[in-house]
């Protein structure tokens, strides 16, 4: 992301989160970046757009973020999950302000966008949850991994909506842990006393109200592949074949987000991420995943 356009985003996150979305108009958020509406709306058709913009990079830098202790291998999966609750409790406590302002202000009923998105973000945080735990606990748990994901969701709502409204330093580490203990607890009863479970993926969905939820998980899916190729790059020692590398994902992402993708450019694309042999398997899976919902192949 330029820098202009990072500034912009900073400075409507901020402004948002103070006066709520109706309150902001795109003149000051300008004036916050030094720069004429005109100019902004080269950047961002609509106030909408901007606000969208603003919400889905707050979350990818959460994933991002949680990315990187997937990568180390000297975690124990249940030092791993306490790391990744951990992300996201921080990323809460962070960006507060702003998620309340989504929850009372968002213009749900009247923009269909809006609503898009906010089923779209909560599906994948939802599903990001879920693979957490299976990474944790294991396949075995796969019967009732929707169960201990919405389990999940509740610890960490409603122990956030008290420790987080005050002022007080929150301890992060030990809400994570106090968690994971639970966790823990359930899970090992779940596998003793094997109930049925009350929730199925299908249940999750109709709650979730995704109507087009292949669609939706093919694009955070790919989402995922562009961060493990962003994290290998990143580790990349030459510096021309990482800027080569790094370009060539901005115009691979840029390509997509066009009206009429070039099959051939992307397809070129590809070809040189394959070439790397730490993302050969990485890329056959982008390639796949680009394939089917490109071409409708659900």
């Amino acid at each position: 992301m330029d820098e202009k356009r990072k500034l912009l985003i900073d400075a409507a996150t901020k402004i948002f989160s103070k006066k709520g979305y109706f309150s902001t108009s795109v003149q000051e958020i300008a004036e916050q970046c030094s720069m004429s509406k005109a100019s902004l709306y080269k950047m961002f058709s609509s106030k909408e757009e901007l606000f969208i913009e603003v919400f889905e990079y707050h979350q990818n830098m959460m994933f991002k973020k949680a990315f990187r202790y997937s990568t180390d291998e000297s975690l124990s999966p249940r030092d791993l999950l306490l790391k990744q609750l951990s992300t996201q409790i921080e990323d809460f406590i962070e960006r507060k302000d702003f998620i309340l302002m989504q929850l009372k202000d968002v213009p749900l009923s009247e923009n269909s966008d809006f609503r898009l998105l906010m089923q779209k973000m909560r599906f994948r945080i939802t599903q990001w949850q879920k693979e957490c735990l299976l990474q944790a606990y294991g396949n075995h748990i796969n019967l009732y991994c929707w169960d201990l994901t919405i389990t999940l969701q509740g610890l960490i709502k409603e122990f956030l909506s008290i420790l987080a409204n005050k002022n007080e330093k929150v301890n992060v580490l030990a809400i994570s842990t106090y968690i994971v203990d639970r966790l823990d607890s359930i899970v090992n009863d779940l596998l003793t006393t094997r109930p049925d479970p009350l929730l199925t993926e299908e249940r999750i969905l109709h709650f979730l109200n995704l109507t087009n939820s292949s669609s939706i998980s093919k694009t955070d899916e790919i989402a995922k592949q562009f961060l493990i190729i962003e994290q290998y790059i990143s580790n990349y020692n030459n510096e021309e074949t990482k800027n080569n590398l790094s370009s060539s994902l901005n115009l691979l992402k840029d390509e997509l987000k066009a009206q009429k993708p070039r099959s051939f450019l992307i397809d070129v694309l590809l070809h040189y991420f394959e070439k790397e042999v730490g993302l050969t398997q990485t890329t056959i899976k982008l390639r796949s995943l680009i394939t089917e919902l490109y071409t409708g192949g659900n």
